[in-house]
Order: structure tokens, then sequence, then C-alpha cells
């Protein structure tokens, strides 16, 4: 089975679809990036939560 992370970029705070997730590890979007307060901001009002 292929899949594919999406590889945040330092300069664009946008994320992927959420529903491109995947199963295992248990909801896994993205990788990379940063934990600015934009970038949480955004994420938090797209229901996505960072851990």
């Amino acid at each position: 089975m292929t899949f594919y992370l999406h590889q945040l970029d330092a300069d664009d705070l946008t994320f992927p679809d959420p529903s491109l997730a995947l199963e295992e590890p248990n909801g896994l979007l993205a990788f990379g990036g940063d934990l600015s307060v934009n970038r949480l901001v955004n994420a938090y009002q797209n229901g996505i939560f960072l851990v």
C-alpha cells in the first residue's frame, strides 16, 4: 500500500485536507513546519490539533 505524507513548508501556513490523514499512525497528516502562533491558530481553526 502506498501513502503520501505532506511536508509543511516553513513559509506556507496551510495544511492538507484533514481527510487525507493516515489511519496508522492514528491521524498523522503532515510533518515539518514550526509551532508559530500563526500556524497553531490556523491549525486549530481547521480542526487540526498538533501533538
